[in-house]
């Protein structure tokens, strides 16, 4: 198939002669243009008349002013200052300044500006309309010889990261200057100069932590462990929290350093030790314990105190009384303990790393045992959520007493398992012969009761079909 088009005729090109073109430019009205001078901006400030000056007369005389400062010595600092002071109300003048002193303290290879208009910029910092603002802030920071330190007090202050902080300033200030990516880097050392940080603090940190690539945070992690104070991990559990659940467990433990790590096992120690004897002092207050109970309680306490840098975990159980007194004012992991038939007692179970460690702390037996670390006996004893005495009697395990003298045999016995006490912590003393009788005939009486409370724990689970070896 075939198509024909007709061609379109065009309109003849009107042919013009230069004649005609300069005859027609010979018409044109007289147009004079204002050329911009750093003198015209100068002498409409100082008439009042600064409103009157255009965008463009402002672009030249910020770009013009070093040059013009050369040939006016005398007057550089006095007519910088009176740009400042217009800058204050006039918003887009204040934009413009603040862009190009930021790029004069950030980027020293871009400096786009006046020494005399940088160095005037107090003058606009005193002033209290413009004080507080967020990139005024920011410059200070800029000029100051710690900025990325001082970026990351505003960020601080703010509760923001670095992306927040720059979310803040975008189309302020330039996002794009090396001080504002490098900044994430000073966050931790300004941290700790903090004396004693509150939760938004340390809420901040994490804010901080989370947004950081792999290499920054195993860096930031390592100055944080070594350089704050173990009374700041005390008192802050989210800060311990979130290092356990990054750092404890996996590779990203062997990433840090040996102090680093020797440290975090204290922290997590310490909370951990606190949550145990928060729960003997509230057992002590709130209870109705013979002396004896309350005697065995504090001895206790004070026990595991000089093993407080090796609990990785705590797991609390309370009977169904001491949970009705006592149970709302716990922290940490707390469960009910199941009521098999035995004598009324609290049960804590810390984990040492290699070995769980399961502490009754009253009734018949009033015994501690001792349990490999292996999936099954972690199943039972941390992820289990219904346990009991007999229960947990049934597992076995190696036990120890607490009856007479118990405190001088105990650290010998958690030693030969590899459980060592802190460091600097005194040594046991040697019993004379006497007491070392007392205690023989003691724990005569106790390994017959423990017999009597394994066999009866065993006929328990045999018959609830709880399995035991």
């Amino acid at each position: 198939m075939n198509f024909q088009f007709s061609i379109p005729s065009l309109p003849e090109t009107p042919q013009c002669s230069p004649n005609q073109l300069i005859q027609l430019a010979s018409n044109l009205p007289d147009v004079t243009i204002s050329i911009p001078s750093v003198d015209k901006v100068l002498e409409a400030i100082e008439q009042g008349k600064a409103d009157q000056v255009s965008k463009l007369d402002w672009i030249y005389c910020i770009h013009a002013k070093a040059q013009w400062d050369q040939q006016n010595i005398d007057r550089s600092g006095k007519t910088s200052a009176a740009i400042w002071n217009v800058a204050i109300s006039n918003l887009w003048l204040q934009h413009h300044l603040l862009w190009r002193l930021a790029l004069y303290y950030g980027d020293r290879q871009e400096q786009m500006l006046a020494q005399s208009i940088a160095e005037s910029f107090d003058i606009f910092t005193n002033s209290d309309l413009v004080s507080h603002l967020l990139p005024v802030k920011i410059i200070r920071a800029l000029r100051s010889t710690q900025a990325g330190r001082e970026l990351a007090k505003i960020a601080c202050e703010k509760r923001v990261n670095r992306t927040g902080l720059l979310n803040n300033i975008r189309d302020i200030l330039p996002a794009y200057l090396p001080l504002f990516s490098q900044f994430i880097e000073d966050i931790t050392p300004y941290f700790t100069t903090i004396t004693s940080p509150n939760h938004q603090q340390v809420q901040w940190l994490l804010l901080c932590l989370d947004e950081m690539s792999d290499s920054q945070q195993i860096k930031a992690v390592n100055y944080l462990l070594t350089k704050v104070s173990n009374n700041i991990a005390t008192n802050h559990s989210l800060l311990v929290d979130w290092l356990r659940n990054n750092y404890r467990n996996g590779n990203s433990w062997y990433k840090i350093s040996d102090p680093a790590r020797q440290k975090l096992r204290e922290w997590i120690g310490g909370i951990n030790y606190g949550d145990f004897q928060n729960l003997v002092n509230l057992i002590l207050n709130k209870l109705d314990l013979q002396d004896f109970e309350s005697n065995q309680l504090r001895r206790r306490r004070d026990f595991w105190a000089n093993y407080s840098n090796r609990f990785e975990r705590l797991r609390i159980l309370l009977p169904k009384t001491s949970q009705i007194a006592i149970g709302y004012q716990i922290q940490g992991d707390v469960d009910l303990l199941e009521d098999d038939g035995s004598d009324p007692t609290e049960v804590c179970i810390f984990d040492f790393g290699e070995w769980f460690v399961v502490e009754f702390f009253r009734g018949g037996g009033s015994e501690t045992r001792l349990f490999p670390k292996n999936s099954r006996n972690e199943q039972i004893l941390f992820g289990e959520s219904t346990l009991s005495v007999k229960r947990i009697r049934c597992l076995g395990g190696d036990r120890h007493d607490n009856v007479y003298l118990w405190q001088e045999f105990s650290p010998t016995w958690l030693k030969n398992h590899g459980i060592l006490p802190n460091p600097n912590t005194q040594p046991s003393r040697n019993p004379t012969a006497d007491k070392l009788q007392q205690r023989e005939h003691r724990l005569e009486s106790w390994q017959r009761e423990i017999k009597r409370l394994e066999r009866e724990a065993k006929a328990y689970c045999n018959k609830i079909c709880f399995l035991i070896d």
